[in-house]
């Protein structure tokens, strides 16, 4: 019995050094994501095309339905427990040829750990093409309900720092906005 629990107590060593080696080979290989911040004043060149966060607005879902009837069907429960942030970027085409655009992007509060897809306002906005040298403002949008945040901080989205990430690893590339 004895000598069946000692055999136990070393298969468990070996298997728990196993699963700690492989944490830390896997720490090695894929490191932290680091970040990178971009600016008005330091915009992101994605390709030739330089994108600048220019401004953002937190809005209730009644301010919101004056704009658009998207979000016209939220559940009366939800209505005040809900904002969506509306953002303005804009992109410029530096080069020479007509360029694609395509704005993919997650909304993130860090602060508030908020978090949603963005889409735009427009339907019409979600494929830009650009002749050179070109400069256009999209406006793009991004609910923020129960789900996302937590009601008692709804009234900090405001204050918060607001970003638009658009790559995660190995660099976390994100827009950021201020007021």
């Amino acid at each position: 019995m004895k000598r069946c629990k000692i055999i136990g107590l070393i298969i468990a060593g070996i298997i728990v050094t196993i699963c700690i080696a492989m944490i830390v080979r896997i720490n090695i290989l894929f490191p932290q994501a680091e970040d990178v911040s971009f600016t008005v004043d330091n915009p992101a060149n994605i390709d030739g095309i330089i994108v600048k966060p220019v401004s953002y607005q937190v809005c209730t879902i009644q301010e919101y339905s004056k704009i658009s009837s998207k979000y016209a069907n939220i559940r009366e429960d939800k209505i005040d427990r809900s904002r969506v942030v509306l953002f303005t970027i804009s992109i410029e085409n530096t080069t020479e040829e007509v360029a694609d655009y395509v704005p993919s992007y997650i909304f993130v509060s860090e602060e508030l750990n908020a978090f949603n897809g963005v889409t735009p306002i427009d339907s019409g906005t979600r494929h830009c093409t650009l002749l050179p040298h070109e400069t256009k403002e999209i406006k793009l949008q991004a609910y923020i309900g129960p789900a996302q945040l937590d009601d008692k901080k709804l009234d900090e989205l405001d204050s918060s720092t607001i970003t638009l990430v658009y790559s995660f690893y190995p660099y976390r590339k994100k827009l950021v906005f201020s007021r």
